[in-house]
C-alpha cells in the first residue's frame, strides 16, 4: 500500500525538526506541529556529539552548525570562599581530531544553543516546503489497519481554539517528556525523579566575566553555579544546580542574581537582559515501548534523563535518523512487514542505556566538587564536569542485536543481552560488525583521478552496496552476481560501489567504481586479503549486511525490503 497524506510530526523540537527533515529529503510530505506560540530563544541542550555532527553532514547541515557553533571552552573553576581565585582549569573532553575512518568529528568540542540549531533545521525544512505550525497540539489519536486519526486543536491569536481531525499514515511523537502520544499509545514512562534536587537556568548577560572559560562555583554535595558563554556578546547560560535543594523560588531573577552574589562571593558581576528561565527537575525515566503499530516516539517523549554528558539531544535526533528511512519504504508501500517494528528493537536498548550512563555521570558530578588534593589523573574522574568518556561521542552506538542486520561471522557468540549491553559504548577496537556505525574513508580515486570519500558517498535516502573486489579472475563472477542481485531491488532505493585495492576497478552499469588509493576503506572494514567481501550500508549510515557473496545480500535486503 503507497500514500499521499502527510506523516505528521507532533512537536517542532530537534526530533520533530530532524524527523520531518529525514522524511523530506526522502521525498515524503511531512506536516509538523507544536503546541507553543513562539519559538523558544533558550540555549539549553548545546553539547554536540561527533555522531550528531555525521548526520548533519549527511542531511546538509553541517556547514551552517559549524558556522553558528563555538568550540567548548575550557572549564575554571574557583575557590570557596571568595569566589575569585581559581582552583583549577581543563578541558571538559580531549580534543577529537578527524582520522579517515571519522572524518567528522568536534575537534576541541562544539557547543551551539538549541534555539540556533533549531533555526537551522527550520531553515532547510523550509526548502522542502515545511513550515512548523505553531500553537497547534496533538490531542487525542486513534490508529486502524490503514492509518492514524489525529485531533489536534490549534490555539487562535483570538482565544478562540479550534480543532481538526488529521488523516495521517503515520504519527511520530516529539511533543516531549509530558507528551499526549506516549499517553495515547497507552505506554509507562518508567524510571525516578530526584525530588530533593533541581536546577535553575537562565540566559542572560554578564558583566565582569571573560567568555573565554565555562567558569563554575561549587560546593560539593550542595550547589554549583554554572557560567558557560554563549553566542551572543556578553551572553553567558548560567544554572544554579541544586543537591539536596530545589532552587526553584530562584526563578525570580533579583533572588537569581543574590544567590550567586551571596553563594559564589561574586559580588562584581552585573547581570542584564535576562531571555530566558526555566527550572529543572532531575528526572530518568524511559518509555516502555517507543512505537506502536504507526505511532512511534523520538526524543524526550521517549526518555528523559539528567543533562550531565550533553547526551539528550544528540540522542534525540538519532531516534529520529534511524526511524525516518524505515517509514519512508513503508510510506512508498516497499517495506518488510518487520521493518517498522525494528525501530524499537533498535533504539529502546538504546535509551536505556543512556539513561545508565547519565544518571551515573549527575550522581558523581552533583554530589562532588573537583579536589584539589588529589592526583592530577584523579582530577578527572568523577568530579563535576569531568566526564571525560570516548562513548559520550556516541560513534559506538550500535544495533548488532537486531533482527534486521545480518552477519555472515556472526556476533562472536554473544547472545542479545550480552550485545545489547554494549548497545553504547560499543567494541573499541575490535573489527566492525553488521550493526555498527559505517566507518568513513577517504582517498578513494575513480576513473579520471578525482578523489572522495565514504561520507560523501552515503545518502539518506539508499543503501550503499559496498563490493570489496578479491581482485583476481575467479572473483568476477561474484562481483556480477552481486551487481544482478543489486538490480532486482526496487528501483531508486540502492547504490553499489566497486572497490580494488591495487587500481580502478572496470566500471559496470550505474555502479560507481574507486581504487582504494591508500587502503582506508579495507582497512577500516576489516576486509580479507583476496576475499570478495559484500557491505549494505543502511541509509541511517549504520551497516545492515557483513557478507561475502550475493544470496547472503538478497537474505538481508529480505529482511528489508517486501517481496525480496
Amino acid at each position: 500500500m503507497t500514500y499521499t497524506d502527510p506523516v505528521l510530526v507532533a512537536g517542532g523540537g530537534p526530533a520533530g525538526l530532524i524527523a520531518a527533515l529525514s522524511l523530506a529529503k526522502n521525498g515524503i510530505p511531512v506536516r509538523v506541529i507544536d503546541k507553543e506560540a513562539a519559538f523558544h530563544t533558550a540555549s539549553r541542550g548545546s553539547g554536540v556529539t561527533s555522531r550528531s555532527l555525521e548526520i548533519y553532514h549527511f542531511l546538509g547541515l553541517l556547514d551552517d552548525i559549524r558556522q553558528l557553533g563555538r568550540p567548548l571552552p575550557p572549564m575554571k573553576a574557583y575557590q570557596l570562599p571568595g569566589g575569585v581565585e581559581v582552583l583549577k582549569e581543563w578541558s571538559l573532553q580531549l580534543p577529537l581530531n578527524p582520522t579517515p575512518d571519522r572524518p567528522v568529528v568536534t575537534g576541541p568540542g562544539l557547543a551551539i544553543g538549541q534555539y540556533l540549531i533549531e533555526g537551522i533545521f527550520r531553515k532547510h525544512l523550509a526548502t522542502h516546503g515545511v513550515q512548523v505550525e505553531l500553537s497547534t497540539e496533538l490531542v487525542s489519536l486513534e490508529q486502524d489497519p490503514t492509518g492514524v486519526t489525529a485531533t489536534v486543536k490549534t490555539h487562535g491569536s483570538d482565544g478562540a481554539d479550534r480543532t481538526e481531525t488529521i488523516r495521517a499514515p503515520y504519527v511520530i511523537g516529539a511533543d516531549g517528556a509530558r507528551g499526549v502520544s506516549r499517553k495515547q499509545i497507552g505506554a509507562t514512562f518508567d524510571g525516578v525523579n530526584i525530588d530533593l534536587d533541581g536546577a535553575v537556568w537562565a540566559d542572560v548577560q554578564v558583566e565582569g566575566l571573560p567568555p573565554t572559560h565555562w567558569h563554575a562555583w561549587s560546593e560539593a554535595g550542595h550547589f554549583t553555579v554554572s557560567m558557560r558563554p554563549t553566542n551572543d556578546i556578553g551572553g553567558f547560560h548560567v544554572g544554579i544546580i541544586g543537591a539536596g535543594f530545589d532552587p526553584v523560588d530562584l526563578l525570580d531573577q533579583e533572588k537569581f542574581v543574590d544567590f550567586i552574589h551571596k553563594r559564589a562571593g561574586r559580588r562584581d558581576l552585573k547581570f542584564k537582559n535576562f531571555t530566558s528561565m526555566s527550572h529543572w527537575k532531575p528526572k530518568m525515566r524511559t518509555t516502555s515501548t517507543m512505537s506502536s503499530g504507526r505511532v512511534f516516539l523520538v526524543g524526550d517523549v521517549a526518555h528523559v534523563h539528567s543533562p550531565t554528558g550533553g547526551q539528550g539531544l544528540n540522542t534525540s535526533i538519532q531516534d529520529s535518523f534511524n526511524v525516518a528511512w524505515k517509514i519512508a519504504l513503508d510510506y512508498k508501500g516497499l517495506a518488510h512487514p518487520q521493518l517498522l517494528a525494528s525501530y524499537n528493537v533498535e533504539r529502546l536498548p538504546i535509551a536505556r542505556k543512556l539513561i545508565a550512563m547519565t544518571s551515573k555521570i549527575y550522581k558523581h558530578a552533583i554530589s562532588e566538587g573537583p579536589k584539589e588534593s588529589e592526583a592530577p589523573e584523579r582530577q578527572n574522574v568523577n568530579r563535576f564536569m569531568q566526564w571525560r568518556n570516548d562513548a559520550l561521542q556516541q560513534l559506538d552506538i550500535n544495533y548488532r542485536w537486531s533482527p534486521i542486520v545480518l552477519d555472515a561471522r556472526g556476533q562472536g557468540g554473544l547472545d542479545e543481552a550480552a550485545l545489547q549491553e554494549l548497545a553504547y559504548t560499543g567494541y573499541p577496537g575490535e573489527a566492525v560488525h553488521a550493526g555498527d556505525r559505517a566507518p568513513g574513508a577517504s582517498a578513494l580515486v575513480d576513473a579520471v583521478g578525482k578523489e572522495t570519500t565514504f561520507h560523501e558517498t552515503f545518502r539518506p535516502s539508499l543503501h550503499t552496496v559496498l563490493i570489496f573486489s578479491a581482485e583476481k579472475e575467479e572473483a568476477e563472477s561474484q562481483v556480477q552476481a552481486v551487481l544482478e542481485a543489486t538490480r532486482s531491488l526496487p528501483a531508486g532505493t540502492v547504490q553499489t560501489v566497486i572497490l580494488a585495492r591495487q587500481v580502478v576497478p572496470k566500471g559496470r552499469g550505474d555502479a560507481l567504481a574507486y581504487h582504494d588509493k591508500e587502503g582506508y576503506a579495507y582497512g577500516a572494514y576489516g576486509v580479507e586479503e583476496g576475499r570478495l567481501t559484500v557491505i549494505a550500508i543502511r541509509p541511517d549510515t549504520y551497516i545492515g549486511a557483513y557478507v561475502y557473496d550475493a544470496n547472503d545480500l538478497t537474505t538481508y535486503f529480505s529482511r528489508i525490503f517486501k517481496g525480496v
